[in-house]
């Protein structure tokens, strides 16, 4: 495969789903370089006859949204209409792993809010299975967060890796992130979430499995649509 221009593939894609939206949308908005695209292509339409909710997964989302006039709000009852969001990889079955901003609980909480979940990304991220490029972060917290540790060492037989290299980095949520190693891929991902999960001190990870309804993928000369853009589901 050539060389992928990152921010050619990702400012395609943004722009052709940012065409997609419609007045009076309630979105989730996920984290990093990707949403921030999308923000930017989505800004022209930002009218008064264009109004847009949102409920955003990071402070630094937050701030751009409302930048942009996005009506942001901090929780809903009501399930949004569609989330947006990026991932590190994603599989053939639309299985993503997610996390390098750091907001995967919050993502993985939206997420399950919305009836459509679109990931958005460029071509690079595929991958014909999870764990061939990035580790799966987990956040934890910092009581303890070395004994939590040791526990994923013990269940999984990779050591992760604490996030930030003089200081640790620090979620939106005051925790900390550990990267665990998945190349290797001694459990399945569907048992790494489930082990994960029972492990006190583990506040989420960044496995999304049976989350996603499409995929939106550039390669900075066209964008291909995975799965179905018009699947919705009953939120949780």
């Amino acid at each position: 495969m050539a060389e992928i221009d990152f921010q050619a593939a990702v400012a395609q894609v943004g722009a052709f789903v940012a065409a997609l939206i419609e007045p009076g949308m309630r979105l989730g908005l996920g984290t990093g370089r990707t949403t921030s695209a999308f923000l930017e292509a989505l800004r022209p339409r930002l009218t008064g006859q264009f109004p847009i909710t949102a409920v955003c997964t990071s402070a630094a989302t937050e701030e751009h949204a409302r930048s942009l006039g996005i009506t942001v709000v901090a929780s809903t009852t009501i399930p949004l209409d569609l989330d947006i969001d990026g991932a590190d990889e994603i599989d053939p079955a639309l299985d993503l792993i997610k996390g390098g901003g750091g907001a995967m609980v919050r993502e993985k909480v939206v997420a399950e809010r919305s009836r459509r979940f679109w990931v958005i990304a460029d071509a690079g991220k595929l991958v014909p299975r999870l764990g061939e490029r990035h580790p799966v972060p987990l956040e934890v917290l910092p009581f303890d967060w070395e004994g939590t540790a040791a526990r994923v060492a013990h269940v999984t037989g990779a050591t992760p890796i604490r996030r930030g290299q003089q200081a640790p980095f620090v979620t939106d949520n005051g925790n900390f992130v550990l990267d665990l190693p998945y190349r290797d891929r001694r459990l399945a991902p569907a048992e790494l979430a489930r082990a994960m999960e029972v492990i006190p001190g583990i506040v989420g990870h960044g496995l999304f499995l049976r989350t996603a309804t499409a995929a939106l993928i550039s390669d900075g000369q066209s964008v291909t649509v995975l799965g179905d853009l018009q699947h919705r589901r009953d939120p949780l």
